[in-house]
């Protein structure tokens, strides 16, 4: 047998190897899976988290949108909300009864989490395989620590960190110096700024644009701190909101005295949220 035909007959033989392994690993019984929860998160109404060693708190759906109802009322951070139910997507491979719920660190456990009256309650970590183990119903399963962590710890994380609600749709802006208004489809500024370039309606469609998607580095409860500096938002279903400036330097914080909330922003936010002039690009690149 020639050189060549071997390396051939070698090559062929390891690509029925290859096919009769893969054939093998294809018709293998697979493991059962097991769901923890038939729950949808689009049809859930109400999540409780209680940790073991902290307050808990409680989240409500009112229309489309989540609010912290314990232990404070405020808009809560939707994404935030979206992780926790995540949760109900969790699957696992292994299911043991629960009973002598002890073994799992689940007499109490270190967190509840329950939505529309099912519960789940997080146990300890698995040595061997690093999955947690957590009860639901009838049984305890080994998921993965990911779902553990989607969970914040404490309602303060919950907040929103966006300054308008999902239906809020800003007018009007009116400062101590200058308001900006939409007017037939178009942004004007009263009175005109002056000893700056004026800014095109670009420009301020842009600066609507930052307040409308603004997220603050942290949101906390109002301080209920009086000030004479507000900016009055007025929306387009007629509604004003007043933002009380509590602070411009070096950080801006904005309080919402209708929601009980204050918002803290960097200062380069700070600079953009303040200030509908257009950057200067050419200063900014002989800076650098």
């Amino acid at each position: 047998m020639t050189r060549g035909l071997l390396v051939n007959l070698l090559l062929l033989i390891g690509v029925i190897g290859l096919a009769a392994y893969a054939w093998q690993k294809a018709h293998q019984p697979s493991e059962p899976t097991h769901r923890l929860s038939t729950l949808g998160s689009a049809t859930v109404k109400k999540i409780e988290v209680v940790p073991r060693s902290r307050p808990g708190y409680t989240l409500e759906k009112r229309g489309e949108t989540w609010f912290l109802s314990a232990p404070i009322e405020a808009r809560a951070d939707q994404s935030q909300v979206q992780r926790i139910l995540d949760l109900l997507s969790a699957t696992s491979t292994e299911k043991l009864a629960a009973t002598e719920l002890q073994r799992f660190d689940l007499d109490p456990p270190a967190v509840k989490v329950t939505m529309d009256g099912q519960t789940f309650s997080f146990g300890t970590i698995n040595p061997l395989t690093r999955e947690q183990y957590v009860a639901s119903g009838d049984g305890v399963y080994l998921v993965s620590t990911y779902y553990a962590s989607l969970v914040p710890s404490s309602s303060d994380r919950l907040l929103t960190h966006s300054l308008f609600n999902e239906g809020e749709k800003a007018v009007g802006f009116r400062f101590k110096a200058f308001s900006v208004e939409q007017k037939d489809g178009k942004w004007t500024v009263t009175p005109p700024l002056t000893g700056e370039e004026q800014p095109s309606q670009d420009d301020l469609n842009r600066w609507v644009d930052e307040w409308r998607y603004a997220s603050s580095l942290v949101t906390q409860p109002w301080t209920g701190k009086p000030t004479p500096d507000s900016v009055q938002v007025q929306l387009a279903d007629g509604k004003n909101i007043v933002f009380s400036v509590l602070r411009r330097e070096p950080e801006l914080i904005l309080a919402r005295p209708d929601e009980k909330l204050q918002f803290q922003f960097s200062s380069e936010v700070a600079r953009r949220l303040l200030d509908p002039t257009p950057r200067k690009e050419k200063e900014s690149a002989g800076a650098s």
